[in-house]
């Protein structure tokens, strides 16, 4: 690879961020762009997506993604360990240099810069504002839904070919102009029902969408044409996660 392409490669990386804004509703996908953002794998990976992106099928995979949200935040203990990758202050973005702020959260720059003043939210506050952004904002304006799907979610092997995947699509992505989101409320839900060993009611609906008993859904996802500029989340660098 030239100098020239790796340095165009990272810029791309530079610009990747997730989108959690409102995502234009005028433009539809194409099947073309869809076929090619399945490109970066390769017929040997692990790794198999699923598209939802008619009329009737968003709304049915996005009422489920609001539902498992409730039911994230009505269980205590996942909700608190949910909230705990908020970095609503100064000092947690410089010592976690991970997780959720304020400025990628999709929100108006006015209402940013209000929360930035006020002081930080609590959980319940901060669970109402997940669930009202997702029921509003980021169900309704996807114009597609994907899952990455894998024959064994418990298999660590092609757990990472499908977060690699998901890199991959996202990146290409970036250079088309287009926006994505992890939804993956629903996984996280399926996965709680089977630790806790309750009725696996996200597990089953998972399963009856990706509609193969050969394929178990990861990790779920919306795309479509952004409406504003995502801005960057804090992240530590290369030399702090790795241990030689």
């Amino acid at each position: 690879m030239s100098k020239t392409s790796q340095n165009k490669k990272l810029e791309i990386a530079k610009q990747t961020k997730i989108n959690r804004g409102i995502y234009d509703q005028d433009r539809s996908l194409d099947q073309e762009t869809l076929q090619a953002l399945e490109k970066p794998g390769n017929n040997q990976s692990p790794v198999k997506v699923f598209w939802f992106t008619t009329e009737t099928q968003r709304p049915q995979l996005g009422n489920l993604i609001v539902e498992a949200t409730q039911a994230i935040i009505r269980d205590r203990q996942q909700s608190q360990d949910s909230g705990k990758w908020m970095r609503l202050s100064w000092q947690d973005l410089q010592k976690y240099r991970d997780g959720l702020t304020l400025d990628a959260s999709g929100s108006p720059a006015l209402i940013r810069a209000i929360a930035k003043m006020l002081p930080p939210t609590s959980l319940e506050q901060n669970d109402r504002f997940w669930l009202d952004a997702t029921r509003k904002v980021h169900v309704p304006t996807a114009a597609a839904f994907g899952i990455l799907a894998i024959s064994d979610c418990n298999n660590k092997s092609q757990q990472l070919e499908c977060g690699r995947l998901w890199q991959r699509m996202h990146l290409w992505a970036t250079t088309q102009g287009l926006a994505m989101q992890p939804l993956n409320q629903i996984p996280e839900r399926a996965a709680r029902e089977e630790v806790l060993g309750i009725e696996p009611k996200f597990s089953n609906a998972l399963a009856k969408f990706v509609g193969d008993p050969n394929w178990q859904g990861l990790m779920i996802f919306r795309l479509g044409y952004p409406t504003i500029e995502a801005l960057p989340s804090p992240r530590r660098g290369v030399k702090d996660v790795i241990r030689i």
